[in-house]
């Protein structure tokens, strides 16, 4: 039986972990925490610059991935809410459509290896926000 036991770990040792069973635990392009600037384009609104801190997750076989947005405010992040994507593999890009106190907020981002780059317009003809992020390793 010894030997047996020998000879297994022997071949995992040499042939290594089965890559099929790698692929599914690896990292995919857009997953993990995203950081850097929202700039505000309208300066005569409310609207503040800010430091973005940008929580990604896909969900489960599809491609749509769940982004937590945050800002930074004195240090700490601070939670704005959480918005559903769509990712275009073809294109890189990630769109999300919300509708808030009546307006439509198209969030688009073009993905472009470990940075993003990305627009907040208002009923598809304003640009608010211009957001460049890079992901965190």
């Amino acid at each position: 039986m010894k030997n047996y036991c020998i000879a297994f770990f022997s071949i995992f040792l040499v042939a290594g972990p089965n890559p099929l069973t790698l692929k599914n635990h690896q990292k995919d392009a857009i997953s993990g925490t995203w950081r850097g600037s929202s700039i505000c384009q309208d300066k005569s609104s409310a609207c503040h610059d800010e430091i973005a801190v940008y929580h990604a997750s896909k969900a489960a076989g599809s491609n749509v991935y769940k982004l937590q947005m945050n800002k930074m405010v004195n240090g700490q992040e601070v939670e704005m809410g959480p918005l559903n994507f769509i990712y275009n593999d073809t294109l890189k890009t990630l769109i999300a459509i919300d509708n808030f106190r009546g307006t439509k907020h198209t969030w688009s981002f073009k993905l472009n290896g470990k940075t993003m780059h990305g627009t907040l317009t208002l009923n598809d003809s304003q640009i608010f926000r211009v957001i460049d992020l890079k992901r965190d390793d």
